[in-house]
């Protein structure tokens, strides 16, 4: 018997093996992983084990979160693991999600997700338009009746990509870092108008810089202290171009838990509405956070 049919038959008897094992245990996952997975990446996967137990003691091993907890990062090529898009409007849960986490096969042929199923995913499947925009400054607004299954978002370098075969190709747009999403439901009240955070998110937005404070450290090297500025940004919509009055003496905001509250214009200036944690929130950049109106219901000038 020459070398080759050893190896045919050393690997058939391996797999049969860890295949009679993966099927008597309790857990199934080890069993899925043998038939959904080709035995090239089942092998490059457990050289990349077989690394990190040089690192690791074996009888202590974790998992890849831990590794991920500990380390704060994990190096593996051209896999974006803290990239990821903004995802705002009227869905139940805005916010930054993982562009590993809409495309975790990136790196295999073929790999897309339809549009509508990563807006069902999220609770956002009744919606009157999606606005995708680039980290270029591109954006493009299609209506709900536009879309379709085919509608597909795809990886695109370290990022995302839309396309459609429907849709002319100028609707189409890479690098995605933004998708705002405007809702059926309309539970904003503002001016006496109703209408959503995502609507509002559609029009005149501002960059707000709020918390700045200077922070200073000593180098235990050279004894030198260093000096910088730390701050925040929050984009929203200015009270400006919400109120009917650009003369205005106060502003009086309704809140979720049925408050009211009468501000004077000297304390809104520079206000803006955005979205933060899930709530639609009056910031006012004069005043601490703990100061900030949350769940915004309703705004009026008067």
């Amino acid at each position: 018997m020459n070398h080759r049919w050893i190896w045919i038959l050393g690997a058939a008897a391996l797999v049969v093996a860890v295949g009679g094992w993966a099927l008597s245990t309790t857990w199934a996952a080890p069993a899925r992983v043998l038939t959904r997975y080709p035995l090239s990446l089942l092998a490059e996967e457990a050289r990349t084990m077989d690394e990190c137990v040089e690192c690791h003691e074996p009888a202590v091993f974790h998992t890849c979160t831990t590794c991920h907890d500990d380390h704060g990062a994990i190096e593996m090529l051209n896999v974006p693991f803290y990239a990821g898009i903004t995802l705002e409007g009227d869905v139940p849960a805005p916010g930054y999600v993982l562009l590993n986490d809409v495309l975790p096969y990136r790196d295999q042929p073929y790999t897309h997700l339809p549009l509508l199923d990563f807006l069902a995913t999220h609770d956002a499947a009744d919606f009157e338009s999606v606005t995708m925009a680039s980290l270029d400054g591109g954006f493009v607004t299609i209506d709900r009746d536009n879309l379709t299954p085919a509608a597909l978002l795809m990886p695109y370098e370290d990022g995302i990509r839309f396309a459609a075969e429907e849709l002319h190709v100028s609707a189409w747009i890479k690098g995605i870092r933004r998708i705002i999403v405007v809702g059926q439901a309309t539970p904003l009240l503002i001016e006496g108008e109703p209408t959503s955070i995502g609507r509002l998110l559609l029009g005149p937005t501002q960059s707000l810089t709020i918390e700045q404070t200077d922070v200073m450290f000593k180098s235990e090297e050279d004894g030198q202290v260093r000096t910088a500025q730390a701050a925040a940004r929050i984009v929203g919509v200015p009270l400006t171009a919400l109120v009917a009055d650009p003369a205005f003496t106060q502003i009086v905001v309704h809140d979720g838990a049925g408050n009211e509250h009468r501000l004077p214009a000297e304390d809104v200036q520079g206000a803006v509405l955005a979205q933060l944690r899930g709530q639609v929130t009056l910031v006012l950049p004069e005043r601490g956070r703990t100061q900030w109106i949350t769940d915004v219901v309703r705004l009026e000038s008067e």
